[in-house]
């Protein structure tokens, strides 16, 4: 059975906190399946020598709480590795919130962030 996709080369660091070390990592259905030795083949093979190869990056400090509402990709945040956001922004969420609290939450942020009202509102479901 081959890979979907082996990066090849790199340097991995994990998260672990063990050393960093040149390792293949093999994915196969969105899901990573070999690190150190990859041996099969792959429909796509990145090299990434030179490079670091790491999971996704925590953002614990974002300001999305606005701009979720009408950016799915919450730029730039995805284009520099981030794969999970934590938020929310100076303590404040939308989430979860009660339908009489949200008109509150958006003046709220209106106010803490000068973000308009309006597009706040219209991400609120």
């Amino acid at each position: 059975m081959s890979y979907d996709v082996k990066i090849i080369g790199g340097v991995v660091v994990d998260g672990s906190g063990g050393a960093p070390r040149r390792a293949d990592v093999g994915v196969r259905d969105g899901l990573i399946v070999a690190v150190g030795d990859a041996p099969e083949n792959a429909k796509e093979v990145i090299d990434a020598d030179g490079a670091l190869v790491t999971p996704g990056f925590v953002d614990i400090h974002t300001h999305y709480d606005g701009q979720i509402s009408w950016d799915a990709e919450l730029a730039p945040s995805c284009y520099h590795g981030v794969t999970t956001v934590v938020m929310g922004s100076c303590g404040v969420g939308f989430a979860p919130a009660r339908e009489t609290d949200r008109g509150r939450l958006v003046d709220l942020m209106e106010g803490v962030e000068d973000i308009p009202g309006t597009a706040l509102a219209e991400g609120l479901s």
